[in-house]
């Protein structure tokens, strides 16, 4: 299956997204819950390796699109100029919030804009970006098109749009056992959008688009840290699933020597105005 039949089947439904701003990405604990993994047991230089390949020019204005509780800028390395003018947004007020403080307790930056906005409607005008980003953003979208026609539509000729996706299957150990309490049934829902299926989309809207890829591998040896990032899923909301999940888990480290091993990588696409 490809082309435009295979874009329908990742759309979010209204409701979904509903869930994500009012339940799951309400305020920022769930995300800290789930970067804990990949902070103590990757590779350590995410914040670096993105932003040496994201375009910030010196005194450049930056949409952050999604920005969550900001924690890009707040593990920016040094290399980022300090004189950007930052024009952060999110759907959640929780996360708004916690980007605004978070940002202004580094007083690094001092052009900042944080604001609480849709993706596909954002409070800028025409050509006012150099670079706009979305980092793990765009499978949120219920039209991932129309958010990135929005990003377009900001970013100046000449500027970039930069957005990360992952590639279909990544952390599928993880996914794995996260089935695991229903069976190992297919979840029911869409699968969320790929980095591949983002690149469809945006050379649709770009005249080039460049893929940097970020390979990862996690050798958890915590199951502490496994079941917290199992139980900040949508999954662990449901009724006596995580009892179950904290028995899988058990028994994953049982069967894996005490290293349970899950692989992920990340897509850089960056589409060039």
């Amino acid at each position: 299956m490809t082309g435009p039949q295979l874009l329908t089947e990742v759309i979010m439904s209204d409701s979904e997204q509903s869930y994500l701003r009012d339940v799951q990405y309400r305020f920022p604990d769930r995300l800290k819950a789930r970067s804990i993994l990949h902070t103590r047991y990757g590779r350590g230089d995410w914040f670096e390796w993105l932003a040496s390949n994201i375009p910030l020019p010196a005194g450049g204005v930056i949409a952050d699109v999604g920005c969550g509780a900001g924690s890009f800028w707040t593990n920016a390395p040094q290399s980022v100029p300090s004189d950007l003018k930052l024009r952060l947004s999110d759907i959640s007020e929780g996360m708004v919030d916690a980007a605004r403080a978070s940002i202004a307790a580094l007083q690094r930056w001092h052009d900042v804009e944080v604001s609480v906005a849709d993706a596909v409607a954002l409070p800028l005008v025409d050509a006012s970006v150099d670079t706009t980003i979305a980092i793990h953003m765009l499978y949120h979208l219920t039209d991932p098109a129309s958010g990135l026609r929005e990003m377009a539509r900001v970013t100046r000729e000449g500027g970039v749009v930069a957005v990360v996706l992952n590639p279909a299957g990544t952390m599928s150990e993880l996914s794995a056992l996260a089935r695991t309490p229903f069976g190992g049934e297919t979840d029911p829902r869409p699968e969320p959008l790929s980095s591949e299926q983002g690149l469809t989309l945006m050379q649709r809207e770009f005249a080039s688009v460049d893929v940097v890829r970020y390979d990862d591998e996690l050798r958890v040896t915590d199951p502490v840290d496994l079941l917290g990032y199992l139980g900040s899923l949508p999954i662990a909301d449901k009724p006596d699933v995580m009892e179950k999940l904290a028995a899988i888990v058990e028994d994953a480290f049982r069967r894996t020597d005490g290293v349970f091993t899950i692989t992920k990588a990340s897509e850089l696409l960056i589409g060039r105005r």
